[in-house]
């Protein structure tokens, strides 16, 4: 059922509210409201013209009462863009925005309603405003007798105004690190581990619906997509288990093997190369394993190109790019653990081929010209490497900046100071091609 009490509402300017309340002294007023009875007019939205502003400009307020409302369609990312999730201390909403990587410029800005651990959220390539930009897996909280809160699975396009929502059972519980969820290369399923189930849950895009469930208690929470075949971990057991999604959106386990080594150790997250079909896990211990499902589950024992680990640090956020030859990975400045309250800072990142772990390049803060670290992403192409962080410190203030390295040797080819976003950002996110 749509929500359309979230959708952003017209407000009248008080001079006219006051006028419309006040009670007229004229004993031959032929109005038919009751005493204190206010009325609003309804402003529709409309497309803005010429001189309309949208988004931080200000705008001259004309003469008109009530002012006209306008609205204007997001433009989804394109395959030279990213999404940019920005910081929101405290707060149940967040911001994302296409972020242009070379310029630093933010596009487009969409609002999702996350409120779980990490922020579910994904975003795709697209041509027009009515493809899907951003989807994210949302939890609207409970107002008292106003009603209970309500899971949603929401795709945002479009103007915003009317998102395409799904609403879950309310014992739907979304696991919520990165890698333990996806979008069918297709577009038409949101799969994604579920932390009440211990299981598989599946939502059906197209027919808005969730479409089937797998309890599989001792494995996940990874989903590593290749079309309609979801390939997962079983740690205690030390298996790679396949699990079939049919016409109907119905998950069903079809295959395990077991080739994980006797010492191998799993962790919270894991990245994946869509265009290579090929999985990225470092252990817990820092063992780096690069899992190719193309031709569906490995059958020869899987052993680690190498290990992470290094001293003076830890390693905290890892990726692969899409075409599956590089690596990158984070480090702290302390050697807790980064899921620690008390991980440190990250002060460099560490490129890799992906064939045995062959160190390419350092990117420390001197490197990037930066002076913290943020995040980090590889291009749609998997060409090019961006780093996010704090530009040097300039009259006691510092702006994001963000810098582009060549993926195959590490070499400097873009750096922009980051523009037009509402906030700093905390993470980016490589948008997703749907073929």
């Amino acid at each position: 059922m749509k929500r359309t009490s979230r959708a952003v509402a017209a407000t009248v300017p008080l001079a006219l509210a006051l006028s419309l309340a006040a009670c007229s002294s004229d004993d031959d007023s032929t109005s038919s409201a009751a005493a204190g009875e206010v009325s609003y007019p309804t402003v529709p939205y409309t497309t803005p013209g010429e001189g309309i502003s949208l988004g931080h400009d200000d705008q001259e307020i004309g003469d008109t009462i009530p002012e006209p409302v306008h609205v204007s369609e997001i433009q989804p990312a394109s395959e030279n863009d990213l999404l940019a999730v920005l910081r929101t201390p405290g707060g149940l909403e967040i911001g994302v925005n296409v972020l242009d990587p070379v310029t630093g410029v933010a596009g487009s800005r969409i609002v999702v309603g996350p409120g779980i651990w990490d922020p579910v959220i994904h975003g795709f390539v697209g041509e027009s405003s009515s493809d899907p930009a951003v989807l994210a897996a949302e939890v609207w909280r409970p107002r008292g007798s106003r009603g209970q809160a309500d899971f949603t699975v929401t795709t945002y396009s479009g103007d915003l105004l009317e998102p395409d929502e799904i609403e879950l059972p309310d014992y739907a519980r979304a696991h919520s690190r990165p890698g333990s969820s996806a979008v069918t290369s297709d577009g038409k399923y949101f799969v994604t581990w579920d932390d009440g189930l211990y299981g598989v849950r599946v939502v059906d895009l197209e027919a808005g619906k969730e479409s089937g469930a797998l309890q599989i208690i001792g494995c996940g929470p990874f989903t590593w997509l290749v079309d309609h075949e979801l390939y997962s971990v079983c740690e205690d057991t030390r298996e790679l288990i396949q699990i079939s999604i049919d016409d109907a959106g119905v998950p069903t386990e079809t295959a395990r093997t077991k080739v994980l080594p006797d010492d191998f150790v799993s962790n919270r997250k894991v990245t994946w190369a869509a265009d290579a079909k090929k999985a990225l896990l470092v252990g817990a211990t820092g063992d780096v394993f690069v899992f190719d499902f193309s031709n569906g589950l490995p059958e020869d024992p899987a052993a680690p190109i190498g290990n992470a680990g290094q001293d003076g640090g830890r390693f905290a956020e890892n990726a692969i790019n899409n075409t599956g030859d590089r690596i990158a990975i984070e480090y702290t400045d302390s050697e807790i653990h980064p899921h620690s309250a008390r991980g440190g800072d990250i002060v460099k990142v560490e490129l890799f081929d992906a064939a045995g772990l062959a160190p390419i390049r350092t990117l420390d803060l001197e490197a990037l010209g930066m002076t913290d670290i943020a995040s980090m992403a590889f291009s749609v192409d998997g060409s090019i490497l961006y780093v996010v962080g704090s530009g040097p410190e300039v009259d006691g203030e510092s702006a994001q900046r963000i810098v582009g390295v060549s993926a195959s040797d590490g070499a400097e080819v873009s750096a922009a100071e980051v523009t037009g976003t509402v906030d700093d950002i905390r993470s980016l996110l490589t948008p997703q091609v749907i073929r």
